[in-house]
């Protein structure tokens, strides 16, 4: 508490009171620092023996797509407290988008996605520094990053980001009850062999985006995910999780 001295009145500007004011504008600087800390500690409770907050503070995460497995696995690395997290996306919000991109309301429809989803990561986190880009993802440095989420459902792009890519790429694909996930360093999938579906369900999409944010989550954590160059196949209609090589 502070104790103004004895003749003081509030609106004055004597020197005695313009030092007070110093005082006090010091102290409550020192006091929102302060808080503010023991906050960030507090937020980061629950997962400071499963991450080094430190060590993912420093990183940068590009998601490449804000669309379904966009908008989990964004959501997740901004809770999880990732440095700095760049969402990349040129389409704008459309109604069949609502059943499973959450992070979009009715109100959103029309606006960029990239806009739309920065701006609510934002609030979820503040934190975390958070761009999004209304654009292509070609217009980016993709190497510019720790890890790349591939979350597109253009096949062609995503063997083009690949073939540009240089470091790590969390793949993630989702649709007709079929689900893939895997962590690429050296080794690209065999897309020839695999294909998707355009009708899916939030429950799926979540399932995935979540399994992708844990495994990218390991490499920004600088630990070996389980899934390198390794494919994680799911069939949702029989429950079947397989991991297959690549």
């Amino acid at each position: 508490m502070v104790v103004a001295p004895p003749g003081f009145e509030p609106g004055s500007r004597d020197p005695k009171s313009r030092m007070l004011d110093r005082y006090t504008t010091g102290l409550s600087k020192i006091f929102n620092a302060k808080r503010g800390f023991i906050m960030v500690l507090e937020r980061y409770l629950r997962q400071e023996k499963l991450l080094d907050q430190d060590v993912l503070s420093r990183k940068r995460a590009l998601v490449v797509g804000a669309g379904g497995l966009g908008n989990f696995v964004a959501t997740e690395l901004v809770l999880a407290g990732v440095g700095h997290v760049t969402v990349v996306d040129p389409d704008v919000v459309k109604v069949h988008n609502l059943n499973r991109q959450f992070l979009f309301a009715e109100g959103d429809v029309g606006q960029p996605k990239a806009r739309v989803i920065a701006r609510r990561l934002a609030e979820l986190n503040p934190t975390v520094e958070v761009l999004g880009i209304i654009g292509s993802w070609r217009d980016v440095n993709v190497n510019h990053y720790d890890v790349v989420f591939d979350c597109m459902d253009i096949w062609e792009e995503k063997r083009e980001l690949m073939r540009k890519r240089s470091g790590t790429i969390v793949f993630g694909s989702v649709g007709d009850s079929i689900g893939m996930v895997s962590v690429l360093l050296h080794k690209r999938l065999p897309f020839e062999k695999i294909s998707g579906g355009r009708q899916v369900l939030a429950a799926q999409v979540g399932i995935v985006g979540s399994i992708m944010a844990l495994e990218g989550l390991r490499e920004l954590n600088e630990v070996p995910s389980p899934l390198r160059d390794r494919l994680l196949h799911i069939d949702f209609r029989r429950m079947l999780f397989t991991v297959l090589e690549v």
